[in-house]
């Protein structure tokens, strides 16, 4: 079975409009879900993303995420943060808050770029508390870096086809597709940034990657409340995963 990874900045557009969207979601069709910690500078973040943080920010009530937190946690989804390292103070402490909050893991998309020097001493400690680090990589990551961070993770990757979210610059899928899966062989690799239609979820499952995240799209249906529209939604990518798988 083929991933979908819905993403939703915690927030955003307000908590009960969220919760109403993530409580109607049926369970069967996710396979994680990735929950964005609003930012001050979501600079990897599209301008999109980059407005649900802002919002997020202003509205974010982690007690009031408890009990949903709970609910995937008991229907066996892994939860998955997308949180910026310029906003974690405590590496350590971060991991074990997102550990009781039932979390699996997390993104950290400005490590690799703006923090290097520190990448790996995160990983380690991340890797000693058995709390995945999701290596994030895109097309302009070296490949020397996909490498190493490759080789000092264990858990899956995640490969945007863009810059940022909500960027739209042309990529040839055949290209992109091979250069990630041979520099990192045997490894669940799920794409994301630009995902928005059938098509092209068809095209990278056939290429062989083991699933799509999805964010930037879903914003216009949370805006408009369009609650039908995005089970729909969800529904026709999950079809297109099952019938490419």
């Amino acid at each position: 079975m083929r991933n979908l990874i819905p993403y939703f900045t915690l927030g955003y557009p307000d908590n009960e409009t969220l919760k109403r969207f993530l409580m109607a979601m049926p369970i069967n069709m996710i396979n994680y879900i990735e929950f964005g910690f609003p930012s001050n500078d979501p600079r990897y973040d599209g301008p999109t993303i980059r407005k649900t943080h802002r919002i997020g920010n202003e509205n974010y009530d982690e007690s009031f995420y408890i009990d949903i937190f709970n609910y995937f946690n008991d229907h066996n989804i892994k939860m998955y943060s997308l949180s910026y390292y310029s906003d974690i103070k405590d590496i350590e402490r971060f991991a074990a808050v997102l550990s009781n909050l039932g979390f699996s893991g997390s993104i950290i998309p400005d490590l690799l770029i703006d923090y290097y020097d520190e990448a790996f001493d995160v990983i380690n400690k991340l890797n000693e508390m058995h709390f995945e680090y999701i290596p994030f990589f895109t097309p302009s990551t070296p490949d020397n870096v996909i490498k190493k961070v490759s080789e000092k993770t264990y858990s899956w990757i995640y490969y945007g086809l863009q810059p940022s979210t909500g960027i739209d610059i042309p990529y040839d899928l055949d290209y992109t597709c091979n250069r990630i899966f041979s520099l990192v062989k045997s490894r669940e690799i799920n794409f994301g940034f630009g995902i928005k239609t059938i098509e092209d979820v068809s095209g990278l499952i056939r290429r062989g990657a083991s699933g799509v995240a999805i964010g930037s799209y879903l914003v216009n249906m949370l805006d408009g409340n369009d609650l039908n529209g995005f089970l729909d939604y969800l529904k026709r990518i999950r079809g297109a995963l099952d019938v490419e798988s």
